[in-house]
């Protein structure tokens, strides 16, 4: 563990985390992501940043000069289906453009509650249609996202199957939220070593996200899907966060289903670190493998 990961964890635990367990329910979420928002550096020269137009979705497009223009990633940030945007992930995403050198594409998706399943959905998978209309081959591009922004990725992968749309070549979901219906064990397990969410945090998310849909609807909880024919991917989780068992069922249920999947589950991090990777050498080091993963995957 690096001095940063210490002081970040104790960071966390003193601010987050108690304001979770005064307020537990996912709606906080909105208000600690934008004062995150505001402490995000801007992305270094010469990493450019605009607004691009997926299909009438919006998305931030960061691109680096020589980019392959013939790939993309396609990114979805987390935030609980309820907060967050393009800004937020920004440590994490223009290090992709830099390291991979193909455009990242990061999804401003419609939020719950005001805006409940399936719209948040419908946009991902708009804006990946989108980026074949531009004539990227399905193979050449990537879809990512982290937390519920995972969960979409993972959820859009099974819309585009169930719609026989091509597939992308790979998928990466950091700390997946994969089951909505029912937590795994690390749900209890975890409650102490976790350092930003309390349990009763995770009981408030399909309320807000899918109020009066089934939880257990595939494009809802992925982990209850068909998940045979998933294009190779990479999973990256904390091993002391809450939602550890997210990542490890899934990915079990996917590599049983014959898909090429990876995982890795990392000691000691908290949710979702790779977004201080301006602070963290850990965040740095995980979006690095992640790179070489795409990189790999999409022939660079």
């Amino acid at each position: 563990m690096s001095i940063q990961l210490f002081l970040v964890d104790k960071m966390l635990r003193f601010t987050i985390k108690r304001r979770f367990r005064k307020a537990p329910d996912v709606m906080t979420l909105r208000a600690v992501m934008q004062e995150m928002e505001r402490q995000v550096r801007p992305a270094p020269a010469p990493v450019a940043m605009a607004t691009a137009d997926l299909g009438g979705v919006k998305a931030e497009r960061l691109c680096v000069p020589g980019a392959d223009e013939t790939k993309a990633i396609l990114y979805i940030h987390g935030g609980g289906f309820v907060a967050g945007i393009p800004a937020n992930h920004r440590p994490l995403t223009w290090r992709l453009a830099a390291q991979v050198k193909v455009p990242v594409y990061v999804v401003d998706y419609r939020l719950a509650p005001e805006h409940p399943f399936p719209a948040g959905l419908d946009d991902c998978v708009a804006a990946y249609r989108a980026l074949l209309a531009k004539g990227i081959a399905p193979g050449k591009i990537a879809i990512g996202g982290d937390s519920a922004g995972g969960n979409l990725t993972l959820a859009t992968a099974l819309k585009l199957k169930q719609d026989r749309t091509p597939l992308p070549g790979c998928l990466v979901a950091l700390s997946p939220v994969t089951d909505l219906a029912e937590g795994g064990p690390s749900h209890a397990e975890n409650v102490k070593s976790d350092a930003m969410f309390d349990a009763r945090t995770f009981e408030t998310v399909a309320a807000a996200y899918c109020p009066g849909h089934d939880a257990r609807d595939p494009l809802v909880s992925p982990l209850r899907g068909d998940v045979a024919g998933l294009p190779p991917t990479l999973f990256q989780c904390s091993g002391a966060e809450m939602l550890r068992d997210d990542s490890i069922r899934m990915e079990a249920k996917m590599k049983a289903a014959g898909v090429d999947t990876t995982i890795e589950v990392w000691p000691k991090v908290f949710h979702v670190w790779q977004v201080t990777a301006d602070i963290l050498p850990e965040g740095r080091a995980a979006i690095a493998k992640i790179a070489a993963f795409i990189t790999r995957r999409l022939g660079g």
